[in-house]
């Protein structure tokens, strides 16, 4: 098993932290850029094609939403056609209330990834694969529609 190179390994580091911060900030704009065009999105209760659809979802659940996202345990091997595969472990605090009361642990899970270059060169998340470990319900966006 071949891995990427210590630039892709950064580049790829930096668009999961730009992922995850574009959620926190609510920044639709940085989300879009953080996705492949076709990106496929699969969390609970969501299987869904294509960036503005992706982008759509997370907007769908209102400003009123506090969440924190990390990530860590980052494993990357080589895919096919150039891609890079990646394995990540993800923590998401969240509060559907302003401030949040305590420390919210929403949930833990598995990320399942495909990384590809965009027509720029740049990397972008292409499908992206969510596998809860552990979840809280009672702290999931209360907007209707969204993942419960």
């Amino acid at each position: 098993m071949t891995g990427p190179d210590l630039r892709t390994r950064a580049a790829i580091g930096d668009l999961n932290a730009r992922f995850a911060w574009a959620l926190d900030l609510h920044d639709w704009d940085l989300l879009r850029d953080a996705l492949g065009a076709d990106v496929h999105y699969v969390s609970v209760g969501r299987d869904l094609q294509g960036a503005p659809a992706v982008v759509a979802s997370f907007r769908a659940r209102g400003e009123e939403r506090t969440t924190r996202h990390g990530l860590g345990n980052l494993l990357l091997r080589d895919g096919t056609d150039g891609t890079v595969l990646g394995l990540s472990s993800w923590h998401t605090f969240a509060s559907n209330t302003d401030p949040a009361p305590g420390v919210p642990l929403f949930m833990v899970a598995d990320f399942h990834d495909t990384y590809a270059r965009d027509t720029t060169g740049s990397w972008r998340i292409a499908e992206r694969i969510i596998t809860p470990v552990f979840r809280e319900d009672a702290l999931a966006p209360r907007t209707p529609g969204a993942s419960r």
